[in-house]
């Protein structure tokens, strides 16, 4: 099996930005992880009392950060990052985009690291607690907020102990994200079904999938983005692992656990799907779109993405979202005026909503100045107050990390009366209703084992090579991955 070769130097990867919006993936963070991490007793500085002392008569400190938004996620940045510079004149934050995946701004990153040459503040997606916390390269938020006395107790605790590791918090800010079925309303309702009552497993799609087909509403019903961080959720939420250890939370993973009863289910049904013409599936690769697309066209009628793409979906089919936009080269946008679309909690196994934590994630390095790991971290506590939370997920879809913030007014409103709004509470009451105790796995070479996945399902899809193969092979290259990614100390 073909498989790219990590460098040394491998972080994460997050597969697809899509037609509609920042897609997320993935999980990470834990108490485990074994050797190689920082002890809460045994923290690095964070210089907070740097900005304080900085005058600033020579000239606001400047702050560049790394990032991959498009669409609604990234002009609610935008705005945020304009309000903070307006609302002080000590630190400047400028934003450069890395291009429109998580995945390029990893190999900008990997590329940087040599030579330290690298931004204040990187934005990542959820998979790469683990490489951050062995890099080296960052500030672990934990440092800043007890040196600073910061109060991140009303955070949710899912999401404190996703990203932390031996109790360390590492990302400063996180905007917490899950997943959901997108579906044509019109199309299920030309199919006898109720535009109400979504599929909530995979056997209920496999039957909403023949009754649209035997309808004739649409030849391929479920448009499916292949992207591992799907297959990693259905894994979660089913209570199946991925590598060894507990999924690398109570020690760092030494070996694949790929191979399992779970992972031939979810494979089982996928070929089941393809053999009976019920999917057209697309290889899960950095910006794909052709999955929205096929929606977007009337040519399939579900599709399971991120929750992400919330915002990015209204304005779209509202017409306030340009094709220009979206940071792809793309194809004339299609009308869209008629659709009605729907969205319901990502269907599982067993039961709906069922998953792991995923979304972007905002971390410190070490090597500026001080003062601009000072200026850093204040614009990122600035991220975390109460009305950039609100900001930050009304326009740009990411769940806030305190919980305290969805009582907040307009929050409440966005859930009642808007359409993205009603799709974000199905994913957020999904989100804190995650299993604690397994939130996801926490693994070093996360992409190269995304890449491993991603081959296995175009094998799969493209090849047709059989579920018992593909597994097989992925199980022994992920093994691999891990023995070298632990042999080599990252």
């Amino acid at each position: 099996m073909a498989v790219r070769r990590r460098s040394a130097r491998t972080a994460t990867t997050l597969l697809a930005f899509a037609v509609f919006a920042a897609a997320c993936g993935g999980g990470d963070g834990a108490d485990g992880g074994g050797d190689g991490e920082t002890a809460a007793g045994d923290l690095p500085e964070c210089p907070v009392e740097a900005l304080e002392e900085y005058d600033a008569s020579d000239g606001p400190i400047e702050v560049l950060l790394w990032h991959s938004q498009i669409a609604e996620p990234l002009a609610s940045l935008e705005t945020l990052t304009e309000e903070y510079n307006s609302s002080q004149d000590k630190v400047h934050v400028t934003l450069q985009s890395q291009g429109t995946s998580y995945e390029e701004v990893e190999r900008q990153f990997e590329r940087a690291i040599p030579t330290s040459d690298l931004p204040a503040v990187v934005v990542f997606d959820d998979t790469i607690t683990q490489f951050m916390s062995d890099s080296g390269v960052i500030i672990p938020a934990q440092s800043c907020i007890d040196a600073d006395g910061y109060d991140n107790s009303g955070w949710l605790p899912l999401a404190v102990d996703f990203y932390s590791i031996d109790d360390v918090m590492y990302p400063a800010t996180v905007g917490l994200a899950s997943a959901l079925i997108y579906y044509n309303r019109g199309h299920f309702e030309e199919a006898g079904l109720d535009p109400d009552d979504p599929p909530e497993t995979l056997e209920e799609v496999r039957e909403y999938a023949e009754a649209i087909q035997a309808a004739g509403v649409t030849e391929t019903p479920l448009a499916f983005n292949m992207t591992p961080f799907i297959l990693e959720f259905w894994l979660t939420g089913a209570g199946a692992p991925i590598v060894d250890n507990n999924n690398g939370r109570d020690a760092r993973a030494e070996a694949s656990a790929f191979d399992n009863e779970r992972t031939h289910e979810i494979f089982e049904w996928i070929d089941g799907m393809i053999e009976d013409g019920l999917i057209s599936p697309f290889s899960g690769t950095p910006g794909q779109i052709n999955h929205y697309l096929s929606m977007a066209n009337e040519q399939s009628s579900m599709v399971i993405e991120s929750d992400t793409a919330s915002t990015s979906v209204t304005a779209f089919l509202a017409g306030n979202l340009e094709v220009d936009e979206l940071g792809e080269d793309l194809p004339e946008a299609p009308d869209v005026s008629g659709l009605d679309i729907g969205a319901g909690a990502l269907p599982g196994l067993e039961a709906p909503g069922l998953g792991q934590v995923g979304g972007a994630t905002y971390y410190i390095t070490n090597t500026t100045p001080p003062e601009v790991q000072a200026g850093a971290w204040d614009f990122l506590k600035f991220l975390n107050e109460k009305d950039s939370q609100v900001q930050f997920y009304l326009q740009g879809s990411y769940h806030p990390v305190e919980p305290a913030t969805t009582e907040d007014e307009a929050v409440q409103e966005f859930w009642s009366s808007d359409k993205a709004g009603e799709w974000l509470k199905i994913s957020y009451d999904s989100l804190v209703g995650i299993d604690t105790d397994f939130p996801g796995p926490l693994i070093g070479p996360y992409t190269e084992v995304r890449d491993i996945i991603r081959d296995a399902l175009d094998r799969l899809a493209f090849e047709r090579a059989t579920p018992d193969e593909v597994i097989a092979e992925a199980d022994a290259s992920i093994t691999e991955a891990i023995e070298r990614y632990n042999e080599e100390n990252f």
